[in-house]
């Protein structure tokens, strides 16, 4: 009889991930409070600002894009990415996946944020943290701005669900902190997300 190949892999490549990612580059976009139609993503309606082609994006000089330096994070700052992410996982707040190349929200991904939207809507006090990420193909400044599509996405639906404004914050990593790092499409797939975090107010 021949047993199933072992999915260890995959466990490994998540601690490899968390060890890369903090040792990346990170370009933090702040959103601008657009609330455009959320499900419109493929054909960049709702999003201003964003050419209907992604690879035809170039990062502006406005100022909204500050590049840190692996350096520039602490350790009480992971400490609190840390203590965000647990707080979501207890909540039961779910992340979003998208396809190759897109931004605009699949059935699960609505079902996802109908979720995240209600219990935002029961806690009023919370505030919901969407990171945009990207698989490693394309080059880095292309995947902040399809990370930033990715969030602003997510937040418009949320919003228009009911959720207010200031429960939602967003910011890109691209394909700077991925959470497999295998060059497999099974791993690509988990990357291309809309990472969820919380933090409760007290």
């Amino acid at each position: 009889m021949i047993g199933r190949p072992m999915k260890t892999g995959v466990v490994v490549a998540m601690g490899l991930a968390l060890l890369v990612g903090q040792g990346c580059s990170m370009k933090w976009l702040q959103s601008d409070g657009e609330t455009g139609s959320a499900q419109n993503g493929s054909t960049g309606k709702g999003l201003s600002g964003f050419s209907k082609n992604p690879s035809e994006e170039r990062l502006g000089k406005s100022g909204d894009i500050v590049s840190l330096s692996p350096s520039g994070i602490s350790a009480r700052q992971r400490a609190e990415i840390t203590k965000e992410e647990k707080a979501a996982i207890e909540a039961g707040l779910q992340d979003v996946f998208f396809g190759y190349d897109q931004w605009a929200l699949s059935d699960a991904g609505m079902d996802a944020l109908n979720l995240d939207a209600q219990w935002l809507k029961d806690h009023p006090g919370a505030v919901m943290k969407v990171e945009g990420h990207c698989d490693e193909r394309g080059t880095a400044d292309y995947n902040i701005v399809l990370g930033d599509k990715r969030a602003k996405t997510a937040r418009n639906y949320l919003i228009e669900s009911g959720v207010a404004p200031k429960q939602v914050a967003i910011v890109s990593y691209g394909k700077a902190r991925p959470f497999c790092t295998d060059p497999s499409e099974p791993c690509y797939q988990q990357n291309r997300r809309g990472h969820v975090l919380l933090n409760m107010k007290k």
